[in-house]
């Protein structure tokens, strides 16, 4: 589809676009129709037409028929939109509609309702795959590989830092490499650097690859679930996880 997202902004504020035709009651409902999940990817979107500026968020959930989005800015219902959305699979690129919009957020966000609309049979079938793979998993975090350098060090501990590589990443973790073994519960605070800049954030140690599966020299796999991430850091994160991934 070319949707040329580039000129990426942060913003959140209001769209002031004039309003367009709401979906109908009928249109609502067929897209409800479609069983939702959980799923949280980031996504990529401007209103159309003629938007030249990009902005950026997250599902909250998904089906064939739509999405709930949170976004950097309000848009109004009515207003299409192209979005991207970006998958351990590659990107998807479809038309929707906001078909609902709340009121903004104050810790940042705002949840809207989008319903696709004219989506090609190779869209749709991509859809249909990934939705797929969520339909027996609990989790709604996608984890999309995207290795990042990171520096680390235990919470409220003095020293230097730690230095490592990410190997995935999603909203609410990621993998971890170290040379150092931390044990499951050890909270951390990080650092991830990234094209637009370090991004700091707190995560506590979730798993750690057991001693068998070391080689000496080799880098330590972690799991870490974020515990404290703001949405401008939220935000950020995905911008990064959707140019990068």
């Amino acid at each position: 589809m070319g949707l040329g997202f580039h000129g990426i902004r942060l913003a959140v504020t209001d769209t002031m676009i004039p309003e367009r035709r709401r979906l109908s009651m009928e249109e609502y409902v067929i897209q409800r129709r479609f069983p939702r999940y959980r799923m949280t990817l980031p996504v990529l979107y401007r209103s159309t037409p003629g938007s030249g500026s990009v902005g950026a968020g997250w599902t909250r959930d998904l089906s064939e028929g739509g999405s709930c989005l949170e976004l950097d800015e309000r848009v109004w219902a009515g207003t299409p939109l192209q979005v991207r959305l970006h998958t351990n699979r590659g990107s998807i690129e479809l038309k929707a509609q906001v078909a609902w919009s709340g009121q903004p957020n104050p810790d940042g966000g705002n949840m809207h309702g989008v319903t696709f609309i004219q989506v090609p049979a190779p869209q749709r079938q991509a859809l249909r795959d990934l939705l797929r793979t969520k339909e027996d998993s609990r989790e709604s975090g996608i984890r999309l590989p995207l290795v990042l350098a990171v520096s680390c060090r235990p919470k409220g501990r003095p020293g230097p830092p730690l230095y490592g590589r990410t190997g995935d990443i999603s909203r609410g973790g990621l993998s971890l490499r170290l040379l150092h073994a931390f044990p499951p519960g050890l909270k951390l605070e990080i650092t991830l650097h990234t094209p637009k800049g370090p991004l700091p954030a707190e995560g506590m140690i979730t798993w750690v690859a057991p001693a068998e599966r070391r080689r000496p020299g080799q880098l330590i796999q972690h799991g870490l679930r974020f515990t404290s991430l703001d949405w401008s850091t939220s935000l950020s994160l995905g911008l990064v996880a959707a140019e990068l991934a």
